[in-house]
């Protein structure tokens, strides 16, 4: 099982302007689960459509995960306070991967 804090936006659009919310994800059986400041939610390894990795306008590793019912972005965090985020460079790296294997 693979498990980390996070930075997580559920919408169609990442842009420095976005509201983004802190929370906890891991990856286990079902699929990829996240824990926000409001509640949680799974997104079933079935549902997941397809992955990818990018740098945020040059600056940080964003995940995006297109699943059946929208798309989803995010990335492992350092440390969050309000909208300021230190994104971890490499565990980001790692979320990919293991989402990678859970989509497959």
């Amino acid at each position: 099982m693979f498990r980390c804090k996070i930075f997580f936006h559920v919408g169609n659009e990442l842009s420095l302007g976005t509201r983004a919310s802190k929370g906890e994800a891991w990856i286990d059986a079902s699929g990829l689960n996240v824990r926000g400041p409001d509640d949680t939610f799974l997104i079933p390894r079935t549902d997941i459509q397809k992955v990818d990795m990018y740098r945020f306008h040059g600056l940080s590793r964003v995940v995006q995960v297109d699943h059946r019912k929208g798309r989803l972005f995010l990335a492992a965090t350092r440390l969050m306070i309000g909208q300021f985020a230190l994104v971890n460079f490499f565990r980001t790296g790692k979320l990919y991967k293991a989402l990678l294997d859970t989509s497959t």
